[in-house]
């Protein structure tokens, strides 16, 4: 790490700190004195939409139907909305909390039926458990969890919705850093064998995955795994914003991606 990124490092709790009490304007568009303007709002306040089918690693194939995983996105990760989620994750944004947990909640309530259909279990245990994807040491250290903020969001509204319980659980840990400059298939490979879940859990216990953005999937995918491997039955995930579809060669990468598969 260089001098100047160790102190942009050490000082970006102050920066977030700073976010809470001075005006700022929108970032996805950069309308003044508004912490996230109705325009933008409104570009993450649709009806939640399936979108693993534009993920490399997430969606159904014919050969290979039982890797699908369900995921809903609120939006697609580009223009206002990207700079939002970044001005929220990275740019110390701290005050886009309220706003963008309130859309997730919405979103959450939505999907109730489908994500809690099943029988009310017995003697206390959660209809549900929410994950968040895991963050690395440097979120963890500076307290920025977008995922975590998410999660707690979505499961207070399953819970209010279905009258269910549903519980919050940050069971995923990452090692290393983030992969972002990686490609997909490296990323892959690298996100897998870093996410580790924290102990197994009652078999069958369904868990929700949320996080703030995918792109080819791979950390999903590798916190599906985890989690499996753990004991759990992942039922979906739930993301603000997905990248658009990666074009024609999404279904052959996802195929010549996966072991044992040429």
């Amino acid at each position: 790490m260089t001098a100047t990124a160790t102190v942009a490092w050490l000082l970006a709790p102050v920066r977030d700190l700073l976010a809470l009490v001075l005006p700022r304007n929108c970032p996805g568009c950069d309308a003044p004195d508004v912490t996230l303007c109705q325009r933008c709002t409104c570009l993450l306040s649709g009806p939640p939409r399936r979108c693993e089918e534009g993920t490399v690693f997430l969606g159904v194939d014919d050969l290979l139907p039982a890797l699908g995983l369900p995921v809903w996105t609120l939006a697609d990760y580009t223009g206002p909305v990207r700079r939002v989620v970044l001005a929220w994750k990275s740019g110390g944004r701290a005050d886009l909390d309220r706003p963008l947990t309130a859309l997730m909640a919405g979103a959450a309530a939505g999907l109730a039926a489908d994500l809690l259909a099943d029988p009310v279990p017995e003697h206390g245990d959660p209809a549900l458990v929410v994950v968040p994807a895991p963050s690395g040491w440097r979120r963890r250290w500076r307290r920025r969890l977008v995922a975590l903020t998410l999660a707690r969001a979505v499961a207070a509204s399953l819970a209010q919705e279905s009258a269910r319980p549903v519980w919050v659980a940050d069971l995923l840990r990452r090692r290393g850093g983030s992969g972002h400059a990686l490609g997909a298939r490296a990323r892959r490979r690298t996100t897998a064998a870093a996410v580790r879940c924290l102990g197994p859990l009652p078999p069958g216990t369904a868990c929700l995955l949320v996080d703030d953005v995918v792109t080819t999937g791979a950390t999903l995918d590798a916190a599906r795994v985890s989690l499996q491997r753990a004991g759990a039955n992942v039922v979906g995930a739930v993301v603000l914003a997905a990248t658009a579809a990666p074009g024609e060669n999404a279904s052959a990468l996802r195929l010549s991606d996966r072991p044992g598969v040429d």
